[in-house]
């Protein structure tokens, strides 16, 4: 009799990271064409990512629980899990804050920190793909160094536009509307930084 094949946890990262990047990608082509009419185009086709995440999400939870000797610590999977599942959160949440606040015409600010959002999701990807290979950890650093540099990238633009802003809005609740959709972009880059601390923590543990 064949032995069952080992559940992969990496293979599972690298979807879910698929999940994220291709999520990041249909936002960025909304937001350089943008049109309130294909809003929810764009909603549904995010929301069937998120889905699909949501369900890799719960079967990597499910077997955790029962795995005897996981790959790494049960822990450290556990933390990669839910920050990865909190950037694809963001992205979901953020074009769905285009709906609820019924946003007519984009401000130009909002692309240079999609961009950034787009290649933070790339270079998450990035660092998974090499993680399995922990007997050499120098090529998992180098892909968490893009991730931290991209994130402080956008504290950088973020901190920008948001002054921008707050300089150039003269309509309160346009203010109110656009400070909520930047910091909501804010966040989302920040759990890439995370997953990048996190992916630290591992390199550490078993180098």
């Amino acid at each position: 009799m064949k032995n069952k094949e080992k559940y992969n946890y990496f293979n599972e990262f690298i979807h879910l990271c698929e999940c994220i990047e291709k999520s990041s990608i249909l936002l960025k082509k909304l937001l350089m064409d943008y049109h309130l009419e294909k809003l929810n185009q764009s909603i549904e086709e995010i929301h069937k990512l998120e889905h699909s995440s949501d369900r890799i999400v719960h079967k990597m939870r499910e077997y955790l629980i029962k795995d005897f000797l996981p790959p790494i610590e049960r822990e450290d999977i556990a933390v990669i899990i839910n920050k990865l599942d909190d950037i694809e959160d963001g992205i979901d949440e953020i074009v769905i804050d285009f709906k609820i606040l019924n946003i007519k015409d984009i401000k130009m600010d909002v692309i240079e920190i999609i961009d950034i959002l787009v290649k933070a999701a790339k270079a998450v990807k990035g660092v998974f793909e090499k993680l399995s290979d922990l007997k050499h950890p120098e090529l998992i650093k180098q892909k968490v160094i893009v991730v931290n540099k991209l994130e402080e990238q956008g504290d950088r633009v973020y901190e920008k536009i948001l002054s921008h802003l707050y300089e150039e809005e003269k309509n309160s609740i346009e203010l109110i509307k656009w400070s909520n959709i930047y910091k909501c972009f804010e966040e989302t880059i920040d759990s890439c930084e995370q997953i990048s601390d996190c992916i630290q923590d591992v390199i550490m543990k078993n180098s």
